[in-house]
């Protein structure tokens, strides 16, 4: 390896290193068969934009379909070159509506093809017309096939490759409203889905200010909680009084598949425990369920419990009493369960701690135990009763890899579908144990985010992942396929474009109804392989006047029906078209009007 190799190696980091020696590996040779497999896996779970940009400046790789648009529909992909390539996506997609569409469109549909090609960079048209040949479609009246250039060296520019380019004037629209505005807009909304577009937004500060919203109500807490992705948006709900004793709110909390796990565990131990007070004690083992459960109940949720006796049963106060107390004289005991040295000037006895993995009950003291360097106390911390599959769930990140094949060797906990999921996601777990944990992952959710997820870096995993992904969207009825892709938030749409965006039918039904997503909307707009229908369906709908950045994405997809862009092109000011006048990727029928 040359030292500027080295260098740009050094500037990498650990997981991209690993994906870089591969690139490098075979950029100089045409690929082999399962060359090109991995390429494409590469292509669609990278996360680095500078080796996504080395992929897209190595023509002879996108000389193959998937690769290309592997590389074209990968979110990571500097904005420059994902619109260079969706243009090339666009022009091959028109090509096939064009043989499919009525005699009389075919000219207008040619012609728009030719004026679509003529926009293409330049470092493209080589790539189009190599890819139209191998379809045996000619994109010129002579047919002729200019070919690739010669492959690259084997030590090539690193540095110059991996170059990220410039941004494009049209990325600038993507930014709807300026922060003042959008914070004022949160605070006074009357439009209970841009209301909920705001509770569930990254933005900390956007999500208070939606939270001060006079209209917030307990179904639209209860929506955003659904949807979130956010962590903290769960402890602020949770730690607001309005919110924190409200029986839909909590439920909520518990269903939410974004809600941190130690969160979730706290209002279902609580719920657990409402349930068998309402029942009584009516034998021995019911109350040693309520000593049970009374005992793991976290501090934060005796405000609830009380509340819930002072209103249904007032004569077990006394009760929830003892229990707090009893869990305050256990805290203060806590710091000399586990002696430190610098307090007591020893460490923990073996036999102490063997004690506590079999014998622990509370969360604090089976998450140390779980840690602890001694194999045996972690074996034995594994078959503690009081341990729960969340808990444990949560811990796993912090495991070394022979701790994480431990888990996945335990019969009991691998079957643990929040396990399964949770192991699948440690980054030192082995291709094998992965891929025997897979099918116990349970619904879309779970395999989109192995697709998703950085750390899972084994290619045969992911590529598992996204067949069963694809096995089970196209097993669903249209209405599943609709809530599944509600509640992925349209990262279905990204991870099986083809199944999804040929599905027309569920497409329209899902784009009528006026409560949708804008995420989604703004996906489908800017997708070079959404059906015209469905764009001509999106300019028509009621929550495009809201957002800018849907409109300019409809501008941009040549594949826009003209009446259609026309008319948003009318709603428009003066200022907003010349921005997106600016752009290189305006189809040239709107540039002409500008």
């Amino acid at each position: 390896m040359s030292t500027r190799e080295s260098e740009f190696l050094e500037s990498l980091g650990e997981s991209e290193r690993v994906h870089f020696r591969h690139l490098a590996l075979v950029r100089s040779q045409l690929p082999s068969e399962s060359q090109i497999h991995m390429l494409e896996g590469l292509a669609r779970t990278l996360a680095s934009p500078r080796l996504l940009t080395v992929m897209a400046r190595t023509p002879h790789w996108l000389a193959h379909w998937p690769i290309l648009l592997g590389v074209a529909e990968n979110e990571a992909t500097p904005e420059a070159i994902r619109r260079d390539l969706e243009m090339v996506v666009s022009l091959f997609d028109q090509m096939r509506e064009m043989d499919k569409a009525p005699a009389e469109e075919k000219a207008e549909r040619a012609e728009s093809v030719k004026a679509l090609y003529s926009q293409l960079n330049a470092g493209l048209k080589p790539v189009a017309k190599l890819l139209a040949k191998q379809l045996a479609k000619t994109v010129t009246a002579t047919g002729t096939t200019q070919e690739l250039p010669a492959l690259p060296p084997e030590h090539p520019d690193w540095e110059a490759l991996a170059a990220l380019p410039a941004p494009l004037p049209d990325q600038l629209m993507a930014k709807e409203l300026d922060r003042s505005r959008r914070l004022g807009q949160a605070r006074q909304t009357a439009q209970p889905d841009e209301l909920l577009t705001f509770l569930v937004d990254a933005d900390a500060e956007l999500r208070h200010a939606a939270l001060q919203n006079p209209l917030v109500s307990e179904d639209l807490v209860c929506q955003a909680l659904a949807q979130s992705d956010e962590a903290a948006f769960f402890e602020e709900i949770y730690a607001e009084a309005r919110w924190y004793f409200r029986d839909p709110v909590r439920q909520s909390l518990q269903e939410a598949p974004g809600c941190p796990g130690d969160l979730s565990r706290r209002a279902a131990l609580s719920q657990q425990l409402v349930a068998v007070l309402e029942l009584g004690a009516k034998d021995p083992s019911s109350l040693r369920r309520i000593v049970s459960l009374f005992t793991q109940l976290d501090e934060s949720e005796y405000q609830f419990i009380t509340f819930w006796a002072k209103r249904h049963a007032p004569h077990l106060l006394r009760i929830v009493k003892y229990f707090y107390d009893r869990l305050q004289r256990q805290r203060s005991g806590l710091a000399s369960a586990l002696p430190e040295r610098g307090e007591e000037g020893r460490w923990a006895t073996l036999e102490e701690r063997v004690f506590l993995a079999t014998q622990a009950t509370q969360e604090e003291q089976i998450s140390q135990v779980l840690k602890d360097p001694d194999p045996q106390v972690f074996r034995l911390a594994l078959e503690n009763p009081a341990l729960t599959p969340r808990l444990l769930a949560s811990t796993l990140p912090a495991f070394s890899r022979e701790r994480a094949e431990v888990v996945a060797a335990h019969q009991a906990w691998s079957g643990e579908a929040l396990v399964a999921e949770a192991l699948v996601h440690h980054p030192g777990l082995s291709e094998a144990s992965a891929l025997r944990l897979l099918g116990r992952l349970a619904g879309s959710k779970a395999l989109i985010e192995v697709l998703r997820d950085p750390r899972v870096l084994h290619l045969e995993v992911k590529r598992r992942a996204l067949e069963t992904l694809r096995s089970l969207y196209q097993a669903m009825p249209v209405a599943d396929r609709i809530t599944a892709l509600r509640t992925s938030g349209g990262e279905l749409m990204r991870h099986l474009p083809q199944e999804v965006l040929q599905d027309e039918e569920t497409l329209l039904r899902m784009v009528a109804d006026r409560q949708l997503d804008p995420g989604i909307l703004l996906r489908l707009a800017r997708n070079k392989l959404t059906p015209r229908s469905v764009l001509s369906q999106i300019a028509g709908h009621p929550v495009l006047m809201a957002h800018a950045a849907i409109m300019s994405e409809l501008l941009l997809n040549p594949k826009t029906p003209r009446e259609s862009a026309l008319r948003i092109w009318g709603l428009l000011s003066e200022a907003e078209q010349q921005q997106i006048l600016r752009s290189p990727h305006l189809p040239a029928a709107l540039r002409a009007l500008g």
